[in-house]
């Protein structure tokens, strides 16, 4: 199998968050590719980037390539999975077009791979946790710069246009001379001048454009308050302007105005990619112009066929709430783990002592050079130092290496007895995380639910449509009918 290897680190840099640099991360799973028989065909990385930024220049290649079909590998690897994102919306998009394209994706420290059905509906749920996990930071932050605001503090960015901030960990506002000045002059020239908007903007040009004119006019900071998250509170601040002042711009200044999105882009659509027409094709999502009825409709143009939206949404969702999982499968299961486990130990121990034995012989030669490098730094020429220092620097390389290679095949395997009791927990875990999400009326997480427990839904001919469990030991569904067994190949 070809693999290609993605490595990130945030901006804040391999000491954030316990993160490892991209060199070890390229490494990690080098060894991993190489303890699983793969091939590395590619290796792609983003330094300096937030997992929360789609426009990682790295992770804009592999998009492209999974759009256009393009790219020589199978398996996309990463150290990682929050490596690749940790947005739930990201995530979705990122997983449908790898499995839309038929490759695989793994996690090398996490040991998880999304490529079969049981990785894939392991996936849906890691990725709900992701996300949770991210919001549950924005969550904290959001509630620290509030109290900072209910203080009477600026919470966070840059001082309003007029206002300064004081020294580190001073949060008060203190008054710009000079820019508070020209914010009190905008206000006057607006609630005057019948031409303000040019006047001012041409006599402040270079200070402050159109944009920046309004955000100050309308921004009741001025008035000594502190706004932060629809909130508003009694600033410490000094005022610059008065209220009448303020009120009489705010009686000039032009309304705002919203737009709704129309009622067709609010609908979302939970299957997408996962239903087919009797007649084979896609049945993409649709809706009428007034939005007001939204449907699947097929691609082919001589047959567009439509199915509604709501009702096979509805079913797909019944369809996950009646699976269960049999205790014959539980055990099917685990026979194939004490089995894999077994051929596991079997086979790492060689290894594992070949390579300790390469570690303790890579320790003692760096020994020896340091030890050198030391007795002789005073009687060393420049050339000789570096060709010393070149050598430590390659043992030390390979050591890390070889450490990278110890930790995967040194992976802890847990006890026979213990496989059964932890099956059950997680299959208990995973349909109290599934039912959860199905109630909680959110469209993002619902559809992660639905990609992890379906892989097709099927059209017939009489209008009634045929949903297949995305693990082979789910059986075809049709309602009111008899279940019926996957389709073959």
């Amino acid at each position: 199998m070809k693999y290609l290897i993605y490595a990130r680190v945030s901006p804040r840099g391999s000491d954030f968050e316990g993160e490892t640099s991209i060199p070890m991360q390229i490494n990690y799973c080098r060894e991993y590719v190489k303890f699983h028989g793969g091939q590395v065909v590619g290796e792609l990385s983003d330094e300096f980037f937030s997992g929360k930024d789609t426009r990682r220049p790295a992770f804009q290649r592999i998009m492209k390539e999974l759009e256009s079909g393009g790219g020589d590998w199978d398996t996309l690897i990463v150290y990682k999975l929050s490596r690749m994102t940790r947005s739930l919306r990201d995530g979705a998009d990122i997983f449908e077009k790898l499995f839309q394209q038929g490759r695989g994706f793994v996690s090398a420290t996490e040991n998880l791979d999304f490529s079969s059905p049981a990785g894939r509906a392991m996936l849906g749920m890691m990725q709900v946790f992701n996300q949770f996990e991210r919001e549950q930071s924005a969550e904290n932050t959001r509630n620290k710069m509030l109290s900072i605001a209910a203080r009477g503090e600026w919470p966070s960015g840059n001082p309003p246009f007029g206002y300064k901030r004081g020294a580190r960990k001073d949060n008060r506002l203190y008054i710009d001379e000079r820019n508070s000045a020209i914010v009190k002059d905008i206000f006057e020239m607006y609630a005057s001048s019948s031409d303000r908007t040019r006047e001012i903007i041409s006599k402040y040009r270079g200070k402050v454009s159109k944009t920046q004119l309004f955000l100050i006019l309308r921004n009741r900071t001025y008035l000594g308050k502190i706004v932060y998250a629809g909130k508003e509170f009694e600033g410490k601040h000094e005022p610059i302007i008065s209220q009448e002042l303020f009120d009489r711009v705010q009686k000039r200044l032009p309304e705002i105005h919203c737009y709704n999105r129309p009622k067709a882009q609010q609908y979302p659509y939970l299957l997408t990619g996962l239903i087919y027409c009797h007649c084979g094709n896609h049945m993409t999502p649709q809706s009428a112009k007034s939005g007001d009825y939204n449907y699947y409709c097929c691609r082919n143009e001589s047959c567009r066929t439509r199915i509604s939206a709501p009702d096979v949404e509805q079913k797909a969702v019944e369809y996950l709430k009646n699976l269960d999982i049999s205790r014959e499968t539980i055990e099917e299961a685990l026979n194939i783990i004490r089995s894999r486990q077994q051929e596991e130990r079997s086979r790492r121990q060689p290894e594992i002592d070949q390579v300790e034995a390469a570690i303790r012989q890579c320790e003692k030669e760096k020994s020896v050079l340091l030890d050198t490098l030391i007795a002789s730094r005073n009687n060393l020429n420049l050339e000789l130092l570096e060709a010393l220092n070149g050598k430590i620097e390659s043992v030390s390389m390979e050591l890390e290496r070889l450490s990278a290679r110890r930790d995967i095949l040194n992976k802890k395997l847990p006890p026979e007895e213990d496989f059964y009791n932890s099956a059950i927990e997680i299959l208990r875990q995973l349909h109290r995380v599934s039912d959860n999400l199905i109630e909680a009326n959110d469209p993002f997480a619902l559809r992660q639910v639905l990609l992890a427990g379906i892989e097709r839904i099927q059209l017939t001919l009489d209008g009634d449509f045929q949903i297949y469990g995305s693990s082979p030991n789910c059986k075809g569904w049709q309602p009111g009918r008899e279940s019926n067994p996957r389709p073959t190949a």
